[in-house]
């Protein structure tokens, strides 16, 4: 039908959409920019820094463990799990996030920790089983959660730590607007969407914290 954008469509226009400023997004982290945009980083996006923090926290001591990273961008979660001596995976849909993340393993000298795969974790094929999934940054930009949160669930052993984007704050709406001018759909969720989401996946909640714009999320296999 004419217009209609089915959903491998607008996975492919996220996908584009995150290849095509790959380098941009990383500055955020490398701090590889003007003062003034630099302030700014930590001024409107500081929940970026912030839920960073948080999955650091939350995971503690993961010397030995295996720990999957979903919708891993530019790889600094990857590389800061690995440095802690976890063996860690990150799965992305972007090649130019992807290349970024391997490059700064190399740089970190934890390359040997860490293991990059090209695909939208719906149609990743994989045996493997993981100690400890996150997946931060990656809810802004899915419809439904739903199969993805049970994919997730079929490799995750143990602990999940997510973030979700708060609905109904003013900067929601201005980023939804912006996004979509960018060609990028972008969602937001009540946490009452969250944990029903998470509970039908097979997920029980444990602790929920508001940080910024967003709902962050320890949740637990059952």
């Amino acid at each position: 039908m004419p217009g209609t954008t089915t959903k491998t469509d607008e996975t492919q226009q996220i996908a584009k959409y995150w290849n095509d400023i790959a380098n941009e997004f990383d500055a955020i982290y490398t701090g590889n920019k003007g003062p003034v945009a630099r302030s700014l980083d930590r001024w409107l996006r500081r929940d970026i820094y912030q839920r960073f923090e948080w999955v650091m926290n939350q995971s503690g001591d993961v010397q030995g463990m295996k720990i999957c990273d979903i919708g891993c961008g530019s790889g600094r979660f990857v590389t800061a799990l690995a440095k802690r001596r976890a063996q860690v995976t990150g799965v992305d849909f972007a090649p130019e996030m992807l290349k970024l993340g391997a490059e700064l393993a190399q740089k970190e000298g934890v390359a040997d920790h860490c293991k990059y795969v090209l695909s939208d974790v719906l149609d990743w094929k994989t045996d493997e089983k993981f100690d400890q999934s996150i997946a931060i940054g990656f809810w802004d930009y899915v419809a439904d959660p739903l199969p993805r949160l049970q994919v997730i669930r079929s490799f995750t052993k143990t602990t999940f730590l997510s973030a979700w984007p708060r609905a109904a704050t003013m900067r929601a709406a201005i980023r939804k607007v912006r996004l979509r001018a960018d060609g990028c759909p972008v969602y937001f969720w009540h946490m009452e969407q969250v944990e029903d989401y998470l509970k039908r996946a097979g997920f029980r909640v444990e602790s929920h914290e508001i940080l910024g714009q967003l709902h962050c999320v320890r949740s637990m296999a059952i």
